[in-house]
């Protein structure tokens, strides 16, 4: 069950708020404690020294002993914040056997969306007009067959998948490089606000007064893609953040990707191309074609759900 963070114990909340304490790390030391509350008291009672090396346990009593905790409590209650952890039955279920499974997630609005098939929609910050329109074709298909939009609420296509879901009345999930009080980029505030009103979610990692990072944006985009069934990628460079999510996805998630064609010789489109010509994106045309891939891999998924490791039990 998703708590709000004045349900949550000072010494766990101190434990959330290490900041450079991997998700790997923090799950395993959660699951092994039986909890949050646990893993807490057995940082500082010593008894999580069974489980990893004593000068591990020793830093992490101290930055615990050292830690304030009053932005973060004031930060969560100014935007109504939950949290979730590996263990609680809300947590989302294709996350849990991921290696690089986060142990919490900070929401807000309603974890309904993440709970149901749903396509990743990823691309370029500077997009161009012809990658607006093809995210809202495709956006529009995807929200009209009741399948949740994930992507990461930055500028350009990002935007303009949520926009579309919201236009269509579908859902959609917004996973952020920051905390949920500091709203980045800062002229999305009211798309956000949006998003939790039509019943979607935003999403974070890290406590809600931590601001963006450059290393917060990778760890975002494991997220966006765990949570999804498959993911399409919308104009991208060669080197792009879009391009990582869609790696992710297919090499370590084991999700299909799509990538929608670009003009040849558009730097905005190479990435894509390249992809589709190397093979391990599939041609994106329509959207039907991603709305099958996406509802064939979460009957596949949930399926199995009962053969998958979960991360606690693979921890232990």
């Amino acid at each position: 069950m998703s708590l709000h963070v004045q349900e949550i114990n000072d010494d766990a909340l101190r434990l959330l708020c290490i900041d450079g304490l991997g998700g790997h790390t923090l799950s395993s030391l959660i699951c092994r404690a039986g909890g949050l509350q646990e893993a807490a008291e057995a940082i500082l009672c010593d008894d999580a020294k069974q489980w990893f090396p004593k000068c591990a346990v020793e830093t992490l009593k101290g930055k615990m002993q050292r830690m304030e905790i009053d932005a973060a409590r004031w930060s969560s209650d100014a935007v109504n914040a939950s949290i979730v952890s590996v263990m609680d039955d809300e947590f989302p279920k294709l996350l849990r056997p991921l290696p690089s499974c986060p142990a919490c997630l900070w929401s807000r609005g309603s974890l309904e969306s993440i709970h149901r098939c749903g396509v990743a929609i990823v691309g370029s910050r500077k997009c161009s007009k012809y990658g607006i329109e093809q995210t809202n074709m495709f956006s529009t298909g995807i929200a009209n067959a009741n399948l949740t939009i994930t992507s990461g609420g930055a500028r350009g296509i990002d935007a303009a998948s949520h926009r579309s879901a919201l236009r269509e009345g579908g859902a959609t999930v917004a996973v952020l490089g920051s905390g949920l009080s500091v709203v980045y980029p800062p002229e999305h505030s009211k798309l956000f606000d949006s998003i939790v009103g039509a019943g979607g979610a935003i999403l974070s990692e890290f406590p809600c007064h931590r601001p963006p990072q450059p290393a917060y944006f990778p760890r975002r985009n494991r997220i966006v893609s765990g949570l999804s069934s498959a993911v399409l990628v919308v104009e991208a460079a060669r080197r792009s953040g879009a391009l990582i999510t869609a790696r992710i996805a297919v090499e370590e998630h084991g999700r299909h990707g799509f990538a929608v064609p670009g003009r040849l010789g558009d730097q905005s489109s190479s990435g894509c191309l390249q992809s589709i010509l190397d093979g391990w994106l599939e041609l994106a045309i329509t959207p039907e074609r991603v709305i099958e891939e996406a509802n064939e891999a979460w009957k596949r998924l949930s399926f199995h759900s009962s053969e998958l490791t979960s991360n606690c039990e693979r921890l232990l």
